[in-house]
């Protein structure tokens, strides 16, 4: 109620199960009418065996296999319950008015925090579930949310995975605000990474394409520097990532449009 008389932000009305030791995952299928025949009840949701909040999700895909057996991987950022709070997302006070990322920084272990997760999910030919496994990326533990990938590979299988993330070397603010691009080679189970500068902080890497290549094209990150209180649009080259020259362009952003941290952004080619 307090959310519906505007005393607290719509969010704040969501609320979890902290008893239920399995997070429900909804399939939906795309064209229900080439499901005719199949027994399989889609209302009913298949259970994670974690206890995850789903943040945001940087692809998924299917792999059908010929005895119509079906994989379908998720890749995404996730966090405990813990760690989320609905009324101080991001830590921003929306009563005062003022900006705490503190509250973010919650200690007991990078599981509670944002982290990157792979879900794969084994589906019979009639749909029903077999296995469903939830896995942590190996290589990137860091604490890290907005996962992207190129759109051109959405919804197909892809090496590359890109997300805000932190090394974690701040004595003060340590896990968030976020700091850093990561790159994930998901093949070769590597990582490379571009930093901001000291007190500079990131929002939601965005893959602009260019060419056919999946790691072709910019990206796209909205910098925050506090000590000037100026946003900058830093264009990237992925395919430098972890080198000296990845930096393409930094664009000051005009002061009137500075962008909160937390925002979304999609690329439209038109």
């Amino acid at each position: 109620m307090a959310a519906v008389y505007g005393m607290s932000p719509m969010i704040s009305a969501l609320r979890v199960n902290p008893s239920k030791s399995t997070s429900p995952i909804y399939l939906i299928p795309r064209f229900p009418e080439k499901q005719k025949g199949k027994e399989r009840d889609w209302r009913v949701p298949v259970e994670a065996p974690s206890q995850l909040w789903l943040l945001h999700v940087g692809n998924a895909f299917e792999v059908r296999h010929e005895h119509g057996n079906l994989d379908i991987q998720i890749q995404a950022a996730a966090c405990s319950y813990q760690w989320f709070n609905f009324s101080k997302l991001f830590g921003y006070d929306w009563q005062k008015r003022k900006l705490d990322p503190a509250i973010m920084n919650v200690k007991g272990g990078t599981e509670l925090l944002p982290h990157l997760v792979q879900v794969s999910i084994k589906l019979d030919s009639d749909y029903n579930c077999q296995e469903c496994e939830v896995k942590a990326m190996k290589k990137w533990k860091k604490s890290s949310d907005f996962p992207a990938t190129n759109p051109a590979f959405s919804g197909k299988k892809n090496k590359y995975l890109y997300a805000a993330t932190t090394l974690g070397s701040r004595k003060t603010l340590p896990c968030f605000p976020f700091d850093t691009v990561v790159k994930l080679d998901l093949d070769s189970d590597s990582a490379q990474t571009w930093t901001a500068a000291s007190r500079r902080f990131i929002g939601e890497p965005i893959f602009v394409p260019k060419g056919d290549g999946e790691d072709d094209g910019y990206l796209l990150v909205v910098e925050y520097a506090v000590s000037m209180n100026r946003c900058y649009l830093v264009i990237l080259n992925p395919k430098r990532i972890g080198s000296d020259n990845a930096l393409v362009s930094r664009i000051e952003i005009p002061s009137h449009l500075n962008f909160p941290l937390g925002f979304h952004g999609f690329w439209a080619a038109n």
